[in-house]
């Protein structure tokens, strides 16, 4: 392969437009009341599929990006995007629970999950110069997804009925993410930019010994790292899933009203993605990744105070802002501790901290309210979340010293 200036941009582009196809899926929501109604599906029934799909999405993650190293990361994308595609076609021919929860949650779910880690880590093993703002820009693609791609679902809805618009969308991802596969080319070991000299904190990233899996799985670092991510997205998710009814049960604001704090959140989230990015290559990882948490702890106890909508819309836009930085500072963290060749892999497995956080933090959240009748047990159990996280980060941050010191003295050893 013949590597020009313009070919980690290529790279670049064809997983920023995967992204934002799947990612689109985040509009799922769109199908609950006509697909319910038709077939007198409980909400809580047909809810639980989307639970189902993000479970499968993170669990299978280790498997996209072992075959992203061992086949291509095209070639992942491509097996993936065949079962992403047909679980949203079949989804359009589901007339019962069990049959959406098979072709929605678990084809749909592994396809995805198939092609997110044979994506945003080999876009950033291109970028070793500017990992944080092309891993931001990758996850501000991913909310432009559900952005771009909802009124065009509600409009298939509207027109053609929700299960055509199922097979529809199918085709459209099958031929949107088909089309930008070939573009994302895996990136030669020990490549960097033309021109570009590392920092001394780059340098020292790219001489990071590589684990692979069985390695990576045996240092205390690595199951300290997939605890503070399943805090910190737990902390996270348990109040941007109840945005919501949290506008109209504790600041007393109408349905619509509650709807446009959820776009303004998002918004705010896209701009934490962008944003992050770039405060990543200047703060870079540990750092970025404890504004993160203060951020979103410090919006957690400022909601414990709102009471009228201007405040409340500025606490919402803290808390999407520093939940968006969260996947942006956090993957490229995982190269940098347990090296690039197995990268792909790597951030799969530990992806899945991910998903038991998104699980787990909404649930939660749920309880103290069906126990309290209030969401402020939630805001200060997700303050104690992001609390705990930053103790992680530390305690990370040490044992990362530890372990690299440790490897820097095997290398010196073997070459004396």
């Amino acid at each position: 392969m013949t590597i020009t200036k313009a070919t980690r941009w290529r790279v670049f582009a064809g997983v920023w437009i995967q992204s934002l196809f799947t990612s689109a899926t985040a509009f799922f929501s769109l199908f609950a009341l006509p697909l319910t109604t038709q077939f007198d599906w409980s909400s809580s029934d047909f809810s639980m599929a989307y639970t189902i799909y993000m479970f499968v999405y993170c669990a299978v993650g280790f498997l996209g990006g072992l075959l992203a190293e061992k086949l291509q990361p095209r070639v992942a994308i491509y097996i993936g995007l065949v079962f992403f595609a047909a679980g949203w076609f079949l989804t359009g021919f589901a007339s019962s629970i069990p049959q959406l929860y098979l072709f929605y949650g678990i084809l749909a779910g592994a396809g995805a999950g198939t092609i997110y880690p044979a994506c945003l880590p080999t876009a950033l093993k291109w970028f070793p110069d500017k990992a944080g703002s092309i891993s931001g820009l990758v996850q501000a693609g991913a909310s432009c997804g559900p952005f771009i791609m909802s009124p065009i679902a509600q409009w298939l809805i509207d027109t053609y009925g929700a299960q055509s618009a199922c097979k529809i969308l199918a085709v459209i991802f099958l031929i949107g993410v088909g089309a930008v596969a070939w573009m994302i080319v895996p990136c030669p070991e020990g490549w960097t930019p033309e021109g570009w000299t590392p920092s001394k904190e780059q340098a020292k990233d790219l001489n990071t010994k590589n684990y692979n899996i069985p390695q990576m799985v045996k240092t205390p670092v690595f199951w300290v790292m997939l605890l503070m991510f399943i805090f910190a997205n737990a902390a996270g998710t348990m109040m941007v899933s109840a945005t919501s009814p949290i506008a109209q049960k504790q600041i007393g604001q109408t349905a619509m009203t509650a709807a446009l704090c959820v776009s303004i959140m998002t918004l705010a989230n896209m701009c934490g993605r962008i944003g992050f990015g770039f405060i990543y290559d200047r703060l870079k990882g540990w750092n970025s990744l404890v504004l993160v948490l203060v951020l979103n702890g410090l919006s957690m106890v400022m909601l414990t105070m709102a009471h009228t909508l201007p405040y409340f819309i500025l606490c919402i836009c803290l808390v999407g802002f520093s939940f968006g930085g969260l996947l942006v500072v956090f993957a490229p963290i995982v190269k940098n501790v347990f090296g690039s060749r197995f990268y792909n892999r790597n951030y799969g497995l530990i992806f899945i901290g991910y998903g038991i956080g998104a699980f787990v933090g909404p649930k939660i959240s749920a309880s103290f309210y069906d126990s309290t009748g209030s969401y402020v047990a939630g805001y200060i159990g997700s303050a104690i979340l992001a609390a705990a996280a930053i103790g992680l980060v530390f305690a990370a941050r040490y044992l990362v010293g530890r372990m690299q010191a440790r490897d820097a003295a095997e290398i010196a050893t073997d070459v004396h």
